[in-house]
């Protein structure tokens, strides 16, 4: 009887002592799993997001380019009503008509080109925080990877 308590006793030490190993590995296991769980649904959250960033903007690029479009044929439609009410008689009310035209069309096109520099601007803001955040949460996995990889080779 007591040699079989003995034996019970040596299995349980046994166990004992394999027990924080095996624990202590199945708990990091389990941690990386979880982290890796939660990286991955940060990962879906931020590509969501991404997602409806990219349609907001998309909608603003169809926008402008229609806002553009709509402001043309208007400019187009004023000049042409212009040129007809006013029925240009002498050569000296042609050439200012022909100047307050092209002045007009600098305009336009400087506006356009404002407007266009400044979508532009915060379409490349909207990359580099994004491509920050990616890097942000990937630094702390490779470095959890490559440790695991170095401790891996290390043992054999």
């Amino acid at each position: 009887m007591e040699e079989k308590n003995n034996k019970i006793d040596n299995s349980n030490n046994e166990k004992k002592t394999e027990n924080p190993i095996t624990q202590g590995f199945n708990n990091l296991i389990s941690k990386m799993q979880k982290n890796f769980k939660d990286f991955h649904q940060t990962l879906e959250e931020q590509s969501k997001k991404g997602i409806e960033k990219w349609d907001e903007k998309q909608e603003k690029v169809k926008r402008f380019f229609q806002t553009v479009k709509k402001n043309w044929d208007n400019k187009l439609n004023e000049w042409n009503d212009e040129i007809k009410r006013k029925g240009i008689e002498t050569r000296e009310q042609w050439e200012a008509s022909k100047q307050k035209i092209a002045q007009d069309f600098e305009n336009w096109q400087e506006k356009t080109k404002r407007d266009w520099e400044e979508g532009l601007k915060q379409w490349n803001k909207f990359w580099i925080k994004s491509s920050f955040l990616f890097l942000f949460f990937m630094t702390p996995i490779l470095v959890v990877v490559i440790i695991i990889a170095i401790v891996i080779t290390m043992v054999d």
